[in-house]
């Protein structure tokens, strides 16, 4: 399976990420990490994953934000099978209302272990 993960400070997940995926997924969940939302050209690909992971509040230099890219996901009606949101911010669901973006699935940062196996279990059924 495969899981894209829109993060710039990924160090701060990856120990989730690699502990959920050896410990109930056996390894099979391949990572594409992006750091730096300009550098994924075409998001039409977005679609080509499993699971997308976006960190809402990606690098003030970012060309795209993380509200950015969902407003161009949604506006380009890129197919996505599964998207959720990584956040420090408890608030960002009225802030996607506020913005007019769909309500997606959220994991508070520092991310929970079980709350991350909860998530990639949904296509996993």
């Amino acid at each position: 399976m495969k899981v894209l993960i829109f993060e710039n400070e990924f160090y701060k997940v990856e120990n989730a990420f690699k502990y959920v995926n050896q410990k109930y997924f056996n390894g099979i969940l391949e990572f594409t990490v992006i750091t730096k939302s300009q550098d994924f050209k075409n998001f039409n690909e977005v679609s080509n994953f499993d699971y997308v992971f976006l960190d809402i509040s990606l690098a003030l230099k970012s060309d795209l934000d993380g509200f950015g890219i969902l407003k161009k996901i949604e506006d380009e009606n890129i197919k996505i099978k599964k998207l959720i949101i990584l956040t420090g911010n408890g608030d960002i669901k009225n802030k996607l209302n506020e913005l007019g973006l769909k309500d997606y699935p959220i994991i508070l940062k520092p991310v929970v272990f079980s709350r991350l196996y909860d998530h990639l279990n949904v296509v996993n059924n």
